[in-house]
């Protein structure tokens, strides 16, 4: 039986996907993410949503060891063989060497590699730990420990395994497992009036004060920690509070949760078109940052549109759609 989607989630990540894109458009061409606060608002949710929507999907209170493994077996086909097939499609295209990946690391893909991780430790930890209160307690103890490496702002570990994107990330991805775990409260919370002040007025103050000479490790814990966590939970909490409105059947509803559910295949297709304006030209250069957000947002809106064409051209094949999409 074929579970039934969220759909606020496939709207969550419909336009995570899109800030993805268009960010991407934007550091293809020079732009660092965080050298303006607009740029460090859309960098603060885009990814950690979809770490916490994986975790929350995922969680389940028990399960059968031949389906832990099942689990990771469809994981590994799903996030990591479409990833590298990529991957290697693009140093390629790019006339370079198709198996420097195993050295340097998967790139722009480093996100589906660092997700399987986060799969593969609460699976294996779901085999050795099989109590749900200790399963948890150990995943936090994890979570944390991330969150002590996030001092370190320096690479370390194997290229391709990217430990220090996984410290970064897997916090968000336990965060999910615990919002599914204690739904009730965790939509309740959600929607509570007190919960959303204190959500958008932390956001933004801890926005502006990025802008202020600070120390590197609390400019980076307050960067990467706190503002990650209250940018994507004002989100979440908001499209948790239109959930009646994204289960409304209409066109608009139906683009936008077709676009998380193909939210991969996009991520996957999309580093094949971005656009190089480097040198950039001289009127590019006198845009304010709001302009050049809308410049990018409009590529971002294009490129999706053409990887949605390709997705459906290249999904003509099963063997396409399944070992290069994840599909079945």
């Amino acid at each position: 039986m074929e579970k039934k989607r969220i759909a606020y989630l496939d709207a969550l990540k419909g336009l995570c996907i899109l800030c993805v894109v268009e960010g991407h458009v934007l550091s293809t061409n020079g732009f660092k993410p965080y050298d303006s606060l607009s740029s460090m608002m859309l960098y603060s949710f885009g990814l950690p949503i979809f770490f916490v929507i994986s975790g929350f999907l995922a969680y389940k209170p028990s399960m059968a060891v031949k389906d832990v493994w099942d689990n990771i077996y469809k994981k590994f086909m799903f996030l990591v063989i479409p990833a590298v097939i990529f991957r290697m499609a693009l140093s390629m295209m790019h006339h370079k060497n198709v198996f420097s990946f195993i050295v340097d690391g998967m790139g722009g893909y480093w996100f589906t590699a660092v997700l399987f991780e986060c799969f593969l430790i609460y699976y294996l930890v779901m085999l050795v730990i099989k109590n749900d209160k200790w399963r948890i307690g150990i995943l936090i103890a994890l979570s944390l420990a991330g969150l002590m490496v996030k001092s370190i702002d320096e690479d370390f570990g194997p290229a391709i395994i990217d430990l220090h994107r996984l410290s970064k990330l897997f916090q968000f991805f336990v965060v999910g497992l615990l919002a599914r775990k204690y739904r009730e409260q965790y939509e309740s919370l959600m929607q509570n009036e007190i919960m959303k002040v204190v959500l958008l007025v932390t956001f933004f103050s801890v926005l502006f004060s990025m802008t202020y000479p600070m120390h590197p490790v609390l400019h980076r814990f307050l960067r990467d920690v706190v503002l990650r966590y209250f940018g994507t939970f004002a989100l979440i909490s908001f499209f948790t509070c239109h959930d009646d409105y994204f289960r409304r059947e209409n066109k608009i509803n139906a683009l936008i949760n077709y676009l998380g559910q193909k939210s991969l295949a996009i991520y996957l297709l999309h580093y094949f078109f971005l656009p190089k304006f480097l040198p950039r030209p001289e009127w590019f250069n006198g845009l304010n940052m709001v302009t050049v957000h809308l410049l990018a947002l409009l590529y971002a809106v294009a490129i999706t549109a053409l990887c949605l064409v390709f997705i459906e051209f290249l999904s003509y094949s099963k063997y396409i759609r399944k070992y290069a999409f994840g599909q079945k």
